[in-house]
């Protein structure tokens, strides 16, 4: 199910129940104890999730890297847009959307349209140059297993074979601006929805 044009506060209260495409990363490592399913990275990352249902506060985020990217993103979509052969509606910003995957976790898109859409607008410009060599997934899991394992998500959230992976600078002179690259669904479903359903379990021992 997408909820478009939440408000803030509806918006928020849907992410802070369940498990989001940003931070699926944390629980996709391997366990060093074979005989379980989650990492302690992931068990910690539970934790804070049941803080956050438990209290209603969701620790601040904040610094000079998120506001670039908040600032720098509806450009970059724009920028993107006037380079693509097909359509694309933004979701990023204030929009305020959300898509279920199941009852305990979801995907805020960037943009969807021919797949899905996930722009960053790297502080550092650094990374946005070592972002052009990203083509494919195996690239980007290499350089950015997070952005990794959000898209991947972010596919199976939305029921897309593919992605777009844009990387935008404004500083840059106009061919560097913006770097794109395709990335392909892997065949990763079995192994998020364990990672899912096992946080999930952990979840509700601490919650309820």
């Amino acid at each position: 199910m997408i909820s478009t044009n939440l408000n803030e506060e509806a918006w928020l209260s849907l992410r802070q129940s369940r498990f989001t495409a940003s931070e699926i990363y944390k629980l996709m490592g391997s366990p060093r104890n074979k005989s379980e399913v989650l990492s302690e990275t992931a068990k910690t990352y539970v934790y804070e999730k049941a803080a956050v249902m438990l209290t209603g506060q969701q620790p601040e985020i904040f610094g000079r890297a998120l506001e670039w990217g908040t600032t720098y993103e509806p450009e970059a979509f724009n920028r993107f847009s006037l380079e693509s052969f097909d359509e694309w509606t933004y979701y990023g910003g204030e929009t305020f959307t959300f898509i279920e995957y199941n009852e305990y976790s979801g995907y805020s898109p960037d943009g969807l349209g021919n797949g899905i859409l996930e722009i960053k607008c790297p502080f550092n410009s650094a990374i946005h140059l070592k972002n052009a060599t990203i083509n494919n997934a195996e690239d980007l899991k290499s350089l950015h297993p997070e952005y990794y394992w959000q898209m991947q998500f972010g596919m199976l959230a939305t029921a897309n074979d593919h992605g777009i992976f844009v990387s935008y600078d404004p500083r840059m002179p106009d061919s560097h601006k913006l770097f794109q690259s395709v990335i392909e669904l892997d065949d990763v479903k079995e192994d998020i929805d364990e990672k899912l359903f096992n946080a999930y379990e952990l979840l509700k021992s601490i919650v309820y």
